[in-house]
């Protein structure tokens, strides 16, 4: 059977080591076939003649030459049920393993705040936050290319990314060592949902049509698509959209805990907030929500309850740790 072969083929790989050691690989690694530790390891004492003389006969020796790929080909499905489609997700590590870096987020370029860009960058400066700079999602705005009601009078998407180059070639002049990422939000990706409706024949060239033209790839900068987080040890970094109704609660930081239920920074609702909640075993999980770059009042939301602000983010390997600030008066506080 194909818990048999998988079993024997592990024995033939890990001689030296116990059966309990083997059976937590098979449990780790083939969790559909062996549901549990105990399951597992019963096969492989089966196998191992820990049952007695009459099962050593089963004992794997090297003569067993199946190998293990074949039998994994047959994909786990008994009943016969109907293929699934099925995407790969899962978050994506920075190839350096520390340092310290700005994070900001939301400058919704070109309705940015230069003023406070520049506090941002002028503290980043002052206090050593030069090693990377992060950017957390909705770096431009694509006013013109977005589902919502718009003003024909307002400026174009070319000169939204011709605004968004400007920003880069700022990033690299204030920070010329340091490793940026390029990390995408739901404005952003207006951009695909545009040529979904609009264009799809083009959907191809989406990457041409706004990574090519902001040079990212020629600049070094690492992108990050919309709906991937990033993780540093226990810190996972999303631009805030991917989790759901999180712009209407008291609380973004919080919010952002009750579902991620691990550390968690994140921009998206464009306020200052932070968040604690220590499990029954003494771990503390902390969530922080950075305040935006953009301006404050603009025409579809007038009245709100944002705030300007940025991250400094330091760390080195799983270790992190975070300066939430505000910007108040022209002063990071």
């Amino acid at each position: 059977m194909l818990s048999g072969d998988i079993a024997k083929q592990y024995l033939k790989r890990f001689k030296s080591i116990s059966s309990l050691q083997i059976a937590r690989k098979l449990h780790d690694e083939h969790p559909l076939i062996f549901d549990t530790v105990e399951n597992a390891r019963a096969i492989i004492r089966y196998y191992r003649g820990a049952h007695g003389k009459k099962d050593r006969s089963n004992l794997a020796t090297d003569e067993y030459i199946r190998p293990i790929e074949e039998a994994l080909s047959k994909k786990y499905n008994p009943f016969g049920l109907p293929e699934a489609v099925s995407e790969e997700w899962s978050p994506v590590s920075l190839p350096f393993s520390g340092g310290k870096g700005l994070v900001i987020a939301d400058l919704h370029i070109p309705y940015h705040d230069v003023e406070a860009i520049t506090v941002a960058f002028n503290w980043a400066r002052a206090n050593g936050y030069t090693d990377f700079v992060l950017f957390d999602g909705d770096i431009s705005d694509h006013y013109t290319i977005s589902r919502f009601n718009k003003d024909p009078r307002e400026r174009s998407f070319k000169a939204e990314l011709d605004d968004t180059n400007k920003l880069c070639d700022s990033v690299e002049k204030a920070f010329p060592k340091a490793h940026v990422i390029w990390k995408k939000g739901n404005h952003d990706n207006r951009l695909e949902y545009f040529l979904r409706a609009k264009a799809p024949e083009l959907l191809d060239m989406e990457y041409f049509i706004r990574d090519e033209y902001l040079k990212l790839k020629e600049r070094g900068f690492i992108s990050v698509p919309h709906d991937v987080p990033i993780k540093i040890g226990k810190l996972n970094i999303l631009h805030g959209h991917e989790v759901q109704n999180l712009s209407v609660v008291v609380n973004p930081a919080r919010g952002a805990y009750l579902k991620a239920l691990e550390c968690v920074l994140l921009a998206h609702c464009h306020r200052t907030s932070q968040h604690a909640e220590s499990s029954i075993s003494g771990r503390l999980d902390t969530a922080w929500s950075i305040g935006c770059l953009c301006q404050l009042h603009p025409e579809y939301a007038r009245i709100n309850k944002w705030n300007l602000g940025f991250a400094g983010l330091e760390f080195e390997g799983n270790d992190f740790n975070i300066e939430n600030k505000r910007i108040v008066k022209g002063l990071a506080r």
